[in-house]
């Protein structure tokens, strides 16, 4: 398509152009790429404008404001919206004015004016009826279904903000008036499910006239969806059994995996579990590989990773636990084990995926590596439920079950409380939550380790576990970092273990001491650098050194071994404001993998990529997986990183040390980490966790 737009605009034609602009523009919509989008759709709406062309105008604004709504630009959107349908009108365009009606009325939706949501729905459910029977009518029918439900459910939030408001009031009012939030919608909540159950009966029967097996499947879908709400099991698995039908009628595994998982739950409530089983097996086999479209529901209808997908593999992942916790022999209990670490790992390489935005994630993880466990290495794979937590442990040995009964809610609050204190070296507080944190994750597992000899554990961390140091817990006498050497990955799928040699002499050192964009450099970062370079040499970028452009030149003329970065640094849960801070702006995480991945200019890839002035948020999950994704973003196999920036000379120390250590080839990249925070940690005053725990060593250990 850029080849269709640089020759439109070569010729000059000036129409053709805008709708290659729109076109791009809705391709990058639909992928999540808001910002060019928006860039694109802006520069085909203003040629349109030029051109007189009212009928590409009216398109063009609607497909802009889908792009506003994805920004959360609501009140933009709802004006962008409102002339799309005045201009579709005017020029006949009636499917394209119900459609400009209808997203116009999520876009109210979206910015809580709850009254005048509801006016434009009925207005779009009064317009579409105009309709001849068509495709176009049959997605104007589902996704004004889907309008009432996400209505529904802004009212009933809605209506409880304003009971609890008044009871703190002190006030008991009756709310059967209908009166909320936003100016809200007199309708009651059986009667906007009502309209969304007639909305999407109405789209099926136009389906099922036009022929339209895909939206069959949806209307059938949702209705069983709606019917789960409202528990009517049978019901709703009738509908559910009927779009899985359908779905695989025309090959669509973007919503058949949705009736798969859908049916599952549904037997899993009748008490059907081999047939609960299956029909999961069959939802998450569907999702291998993992593609952004599903987490795209019908007419491009964005869902978060978290609604769409996560929930599949942790129902999954229960149901699996539970078989192998009730085997009745240690090998039974394995193959069911086997089944749920296939299950964590694919779901942490679709959970990155979905942070980084692109398949690259799927492309490394589909070249099938066999991992096997180095004798005196265990991997840990931590699972947090609501009601309980499971440690399913990976040694030479084989795999193993252990439950915690800790609750997820519970869990988590520790683990925040925890991540908060070893930061403050001001106070002692941190060794309760640190005591309770060894007690349900590494107590239980002590025994075992201990007889097998186990020296490094890897933790394959999932959720709040990612944004700490399993260093740092502590059994009341010592911490895990004085017995265990420690590592985490994202994914072992995702890990490359194949033995390579370190090079010395190959080391790239960049790094800033003056102050950029008024972010101040660490303030020891020159003192680190000297020190680094003494041992490995190699070149050397600082301050007006340090550009995009001159890491490029050294990465392709040098192939480096080692990047070591010794700048401002911010992991962000949004890989799009994630940046490594150089003396010409920031280099964004896309921008640092294709400089650091030039994989066509090596013979090998990076062996260790070191980010040792990188800081994420103390409560951001995403942007801890995004420091664990570091390492397979940028190819590198091994990533060094901070969770936070520790403002102490100890840093350098550690970092010094840690290279130090690495120059002998014996010695696991893990074991010189824990080597060099070992060193810190001996020093006087130098105990708390903040002085030594903030690095961790991602992806491979050895």
């Amino acid at each position: 398509m850029q080849t269709a737009l640089k020759l439109s605009e070569s010729i000059g034609n000036r129409l053709l152009t805008a709708t290659i602009l729109g076109q791009l523009g809705t391709t990058s919509h639909i992928l999540g790429k808001e910002e060019p989008a928006t860039e694109h759709l802006t520069k085909a709406l203003a040629l349109a404008r030029e051109e007189q062309k009212p009928a590409l105008v009216a398109g063009v604004l609607n497909d802009l404001g889908n792009t506003l709504v994805a920004r959360r630009q609501f009140a933009e959107a709802i004006d962008v919206y409102a002339e799309s349908r005045s201009l579709a009108r005017e020029t006949n365009q009636a499917a394209l004015a119900v459609t400009a009606q209808i997203n116009g009325a999520a876009a109210v939706l979206h910015d809580q004016q709850l009254t005048e949501a509801q006016r434009q729905l009925d207005q779009a459910l009064s317009d579409v009826q105009s309709l001849e029977d068509s495709q176009a009518k049959t997605a104007g029918l589902l996704n004004i279904g889907l309008g009432y439900q996400d209505l529904h459910t802004a009212v009933t939030a809605a209506r409880q903000v304003s009971q609890g408001e008044r009871q703190l009031a002190g006030r008991k009012q009756d709310l059967g008036s209908g009166v909320v939030r936003g100016g809200a919608s007199t309708a009651t909540g059986s009667g906007l499910l009502r309209q969304s159950f007639d909305a999407l009966t109405a789209a099926g029967e136009v389906a099922m006239r036009t022929g339209d097996a895909r939206g069959q499947s949806y209307a059938w879908g949702y209705q069983g969806e709606l019917l789960e709400k409202e528990h009517r099991n049978a019901e709703a698995l009738e509908s559910s059994r009927k779009a899985t039908f359908a779905a695989q009628k025309v090959n669509a595994p973007e919503s058949l995996y949705r009736w798969q998982w859908q049916t599952a739950r549904l037997l899993k409530a009748g008490g059907k579990d081999e047939e609960a089983l299956a029909a999961y097996q069959r939802a998450v086999t569907l999702l291998k590989p993992i593609r952004y479209e599903y987490s795209v529901g019908y007419q491009n209808r964005h869902h978060s990773f978290y609604d769409s997908v996560a929930p599949l593999f942790v129902e999954y992942e229960n149901v699996l636990l539970r078989r192998a916790s009730a085997a009745k022999t240690p090998e039974q209990s394995e193959q069911w084990l086997v089944q749920v670490k296939d299950a964590v790992e694919t779901s942490h390489a679709a959970e990155l995926q979905d942070y980084f935005q692109e398949d690259c994630v799927g492309a490394i993880r589909t070249q099938g590596r066999k991992t096997m466990i180095p004798p005196g290495t265990a991997v840990l794979y931590p699972i947090s439920f609501p009601d309980r937590l499971e440690l399913v442990v990976e040694t030479a040995e084989g795999l193993k079950q252990v439950t915690v009964p800790v609750s997820g809610d519970k869990l988590t609050k520790e683990i925040r409380t925890f991540r908060r204190l070893i930061q403050d070296n001001r106070s002692q507080n941190y060794l309760p939550a640190a005591q309770a944190l060894h007690g349900w994750l590494m107590a239980p597992l002590q025994q075992d380790l201990q007889a097998a000899g186990i020296t490094t554990l890897v933790m394959v961390a999932q959720g709040p576990f990612r944004t700490i140091s399993v260093g740092a817990l502590h059994d009341g006498r010592q911490f895990v970092v004085d017995k265990l050497a420690v590592a985490v990955t994202p994914s072992l799928e995702l890990t490359d273990l194949l033995p390579a040699p370190r090079r010395k002499g190959t080391l790239l050192t960049v790094g800033l001491t003056e102050t950029v964009e008024g972010l101040s450099a660490p303030r020891y970062a020159e003192g680190e650098v000297q020190a680094i370079r003494t041992l490995y040499g190699g070149k050397l970028l600082m301050n007006k050194q340090f550009s995009a452009p001159s890491l490029e030149e050294e990465i392709k003329d040098q192939g480096v071994g080692i990047v070591h970065v010794a700048s401002h640094t911010v992991v962000a849960n949004d890989p799009r404001n994630s940046f490594v801070l150089a003396h010409d702006g920031r280099i964004t995480m896309d921008r640092l993998s294709q400089l650091v991945g030039l994989q066509q200019y090596r013979q090998q890839p990076l062996d260790l990529l070191t980010l040792s002035a990188c800081e994420t948020s103390v409560e951001d999950d995403r942007a801890a997986l995004g420091l664990t994704g570091v390492a397979v973003k940028t190819g590198a196999r091994t990533a060094l990183a901070s969770l936070w920036v520790a403002e102490d000379e100890t840093t350098s120390e550690l970092i010094s040390e840690f290279y130090r250590q690495l120059q002998d080839s014996a010695l696991s990249k893990a074991v010189a980490l824990q080597r060099a925070q070992q060193k810190i940690l001996a020093q006087r005053g130098h105990s708390h966790p903040s002085f030594w725990a903030a690095f961790l060593l991602i992806n491979n250990w050895m």
